[in-house]
Protein backbone atom coordinates (compact mmCIF):
# COMPACT_ATOMS: atom_id res chain seq x y z
CA UNK A 1 0.00 0.00 0.00
CA UNK A 2 1.32 3.49 -0.73
CA UNK A 3 0.66 6.95 0.55
CA UNK A 4 -1.27 8.67 -2.23
CA UNK A 5 0.18 12.06 -1.40
CA UNK A 6 3.84 11.21 -1.71
CA UNK A 7 3.95 7.77 -3.32
CA UNK A 8 5.71 6.36 -0.25
CA UNK A 9 4.74 3.17 1.56
CA UNK A 10 2.28 3.74 4.38
CA UNK A 11 3.90 4.11 7.76
CA UNK A 12 2.27 0.99 9.20
CA UNK A 13 3.37 -1.00 6.17
CA UNK A 14 6.92 0.11 6.93
CA UNK A 15 6.39 -0.71 10.58
CA UNK A 16 5.18 -4.21 9.64
CA UNK A 17 8.28 -4.67 7.48
CA UNK A 18 10.45 -3.53 10.40
CA UNK A 19 8.68 -5.91 12.78
CA UNK A 20 9.36 -8.70 10.25
CA UNK A 21 13.09 -8.05 10.44
CA UNK A 22 13.70 -5.36 7.80
CA UNK A 23 15.82 -2.79 9.68
CA UNK A 24 15.85 -0.56 6.61
CA UNK A 25 12.11 0.00 6.99
CA UNK A 26 12.64 1.82 10.30
CA UNK A 27 15.33 3.93 8.65
CA UNK A 28 12.78 4.94 6.01
CA UNK A 29 10.32 5.93 8.79
CA UNK A 30 13.01 8.08 10.38
CA UNK A 31 13.92 9.68 7.05
CA UNK A 32 10.28 10.40 6.31
CA UNK A 33 9.49 12.07 9.64
CA UNK A 34 12.73 13.43 11.08
CA UNK A 35 12.68 16.81 9.34
CA UNK A 36 9.22 17.79 10.52
CA UNK A 37 9.78 16.36 13.99
CA UNK A 38 13.07 18.20 14.54
CA UNK A 39 11.54 21.44 13.20
CA UNK A 40 8.57 21.10 15.58
CA UNK A 41 10.86 20.50 18.54
CA UNK A 42 13.19 23.32 17.48
CA UNK A 43 10.29 25.77 17.37
CA UNK A 44 9.47 24.68 20.90
CA UNK A 45 12.96 24.57 22.45
CA UNK A 46 14.67 27.21 20.27
CA UNK A 47 17.79 25.06 20.50
CA UNK A 48 18.76 22.86 17.55
CA UNK A 49 20.85 20.47 19.66
CA UNK A 50 18.06 19.93 22.19
CA UNK A 51 15.54 19.48 19.37
CA UNK A 52 17.68 16.82 17.72
CA UNK A 53 18.22 15.03 21.04
CA UNK A 54 14.47 15.03 21.78
CA UNK A 55 13.68 13.80 18.27
CA UNK A 56 16.20 10.99 18.64
CA UNK A 57 14.58 10.00 21.94
CA UNK A 58 11.12 10.05 20.29
CA UNK A 59 12.36 7.71 17.55
CA UNK A 60 13.90 5.46 20.20
CA UNK A 61 10.53 5.25 21.95
CA UNK A 62 8.87 4.42 18.63
CA UNK A 63 11.52 1.75 18.00
CA UNK A 64 10.86 0.16 21.39
CA UNK A 65 7.07 0.31 20.96
CA UNK A 66 7.03 -0.84 17.33
CA UNK A 67 5.94 -4.42 17.98
CA UNK A 68 2.95 -3.30 20.08
CA UNK A 69 1.62 -0.68 17.66
CA UNK A 70 -1.33 -1.45 15.46
CA UNK A 71 -2.86 0.64 12.69
CA UNK A 72 -5.33 3.15 14.06
CA UNK A 73 -3.94 6.59 14.56
CA UNK A 74 -1.45 7.86 12.02
CA UNK A 75 2.06 6.79 12.92
CA UNK A 76 3.16 10.43 12.70
CA UNK A 77 0.56 11.27 15.37
CA UNK A 78 2.00 8.58 17.64
CA UNK A 79 5.51 9.85 16.98
CA UNK A 80 4.51 13.46 17.71
CA UNK A 81 2.81 12.27 20.89
CA UNK A 82 6.13 10.79 22.02
CA UNK A 83 7.87 14.05 21.08
CA UNK A 84 5.21 16.15 22.83
CA UNK A 85 5.61 14.19 26.07
CA UNK A 86 9.39 14.46 25.87
CA UNK A 87 9.17 18.23 25.22
CA UNK A 88 6.86 18.74 28.21
CA UNK A 89 9.18 16.70 30.46
CA UNK A 90 12.15 18.64 29.12
CA UNK A 91 10.41 21.95 29.90
CA UNK A 92 9.58 20.80 33.43
CA UNK A 93 13.18 19.79 34.09
CA UNK A 94 14.43 23.07 32.67
CA UNK A 95 11.98 25.11 34.76
CA UNK A 96 12.96 23.22 37.90
CA UNK A 97 16.52 24.34 37.21
CA UNK A 98 15.31 27.95 36.96
CA UNK A 99 15.05 28.67 33.21
CA UNK A 100 11.76 28.32 31.32
CA UNK A 101 11.97 26.31 28.11
CA UNK A 102 13.03 28.44 25.22
CA UNK A 103 13.62 31.60 27.29
CA UNK A 104 17.33 31.18 27.85
CA UNK A 105 17.82 30.18 24.24
CA UNK A 106 16.44 33.40 22.79
CA UNK A 107 19.79 35.03 23.42
CA UNK A 108 21.32 32.47 21.07
CA UNK A 109 18.71 32.94 18.34
CA UNK A 110 20.30 34.09 15.10
CA UNK A 111 20.44 37.83 14.74
CA UNK A 112 18.61 39.40 11.83
CA UNK A 113 20.67 40.06 8.73
CA UNK A 114 22.54 43.35 8.48
CA UNK A 115 20.14 45.92 6.98
CA UNK A 116 22.92 47.45 4.88
CA UNK A 117 23.54 44.19 3.07
CA UNK A 118 20.01 42.78 2.82
CA UNK A 119 16.85 43.95 1.08
CA UNK A 120 14.45 45.81 3.38
CA UNK A 121 11.69 43.20 3.12
CA UNK A 122 14.00 40.33 4.02
CA UNK A 123 15.35 42.29 6.99
CA UNK A 124 11.85 43.16 8.19
CA UNK A 125 10.73 39.54 7.81
CA UNK A 126 13.74 38.43 9.82
CA UNK A 127 12.93 40.91 12.58
CA UNK A 128 9.28 39.83 12.58
CA UNK A 129 10.26 36.15 12.78
CA UNK A 130 12.44 36.87 15.80
CA UNK A 131 9.60 38.86 17.40
CA UNK A 132 7.13 35.99 16.80
CA UNK A 133 9.61 33.44 18.22
CA UNK A 134 10.04 35.56 21.33
CA UNK A 135 6.27 35.93 21.74
CA UNK A 136 5.76 32.17 21.25
CA UNK A 137 8.39 31.43 23.91
CA UNK A 138 6.38 33.48 26.42
CA UNK A 139 3.20 31.44 25.96
CA UNK A 140 2.33 28.72 28.48
CA UNK A 141 3.71 25.37 27.32
CA UNK A 142 0.37 23.79 26.44
CA UNK A 143 -0.74 26.82 24.40
CA UNK A 144 2.59 27.00 22.59
CA UNK A 145 2.64 23.30 21.75
CA UNK A 146 -0.97 23.32 20.55
CA UNK A 147 -0.25 26.35 18.35
CA UNK A 148 2.93 24.82 16.94
CA UNK A 149 1.08 21.61 16.08
CA UNK A 150 -1.75 23.52 14.39
CA UNK A 151 0.12 26.27 12.56
CA UNK A 152 3.44 24.68 11.66
CA UNK A 153 2.45 21.01 11.49
CA UNK A 154 -1.06 21.58 10.10
CA UNK A 155 -2.52 18.99 12.48
CA UNK A 156 -6.27 18.66 12.88
CA UNK A 157 -7.88 19.47 16.21
CA UNK A 158 -8.51 15.74 16.71
CA UNK A 159 -4.84 14.88 16.09
CA UNK A 160 -3.69 17.64 18.45
CA UNK A 161 -6.12 16.36 21.10
CA UNK A 162 -4.72 12.85 20.69
CA UNK A 163 -1.10 14.02 20.84
CA UNK A 164 -1.71 16.20 23.91
CA UNK A 165 -4.12 13.72 25.53
CA UNK A 166 -6.86 16.33 25.97
CA UNK A 167 -10.32 16.83 24.50
CA UNK A 168 -10.95 18.59 21.20
CA UNK A 169 -12.73 21.38 23.10
CA UNK A 170 -9.60 21.83 25.23
CA UNK A 171 -7.53 22.16 22.05
CA UNK A 172 -9.97 24.77 20.73
CA UNK A 173 -9.66 26.68 24.00
CA UNK A 174 -5.85 26.43 24.06
CA UNK A 175 -5.61 27.70 20.49
CA UNK A 176 -8.06 30.54 21.12
CA UNK A 177 -6.12 31.72 24.19
CA UNK A 178 -2.77 31.31 22.42
CA UNK A 179 -3.91 33.39 19.45
CA UNK A 180 -5.30 36.08 21.77
CA UNK A 181 -2.05 36.23 23.74
CA UNK A 182 0.08 36.36 20.60
CA UNK A 183 -2.05 39.12 19.13
CA UNK A 184 -1.58 41.21 22.29
CA UNK A 185 2.16 40.56 22.40
CA UNK A 186 2.63 41.41 18.71
CA UNK A 187 0.54 44.61 18.66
Amino acid sequence: MTDGKKGLPEDFDLLAEFNSGDGGAFTRIVEKHSGRLVNFLYRYTLDRGEAEDLAQEAFLRLYKAASALTPGAKLSTILFKFAYNLAVDHARRKKSRGAPAGEGNLDRAPEPADPAGAPDKAYEASLREKEVSAALAELPDTQRLALLLKVYEDRSYAEIAEIMEVSVSSVESLLFRARQSLAKKLE
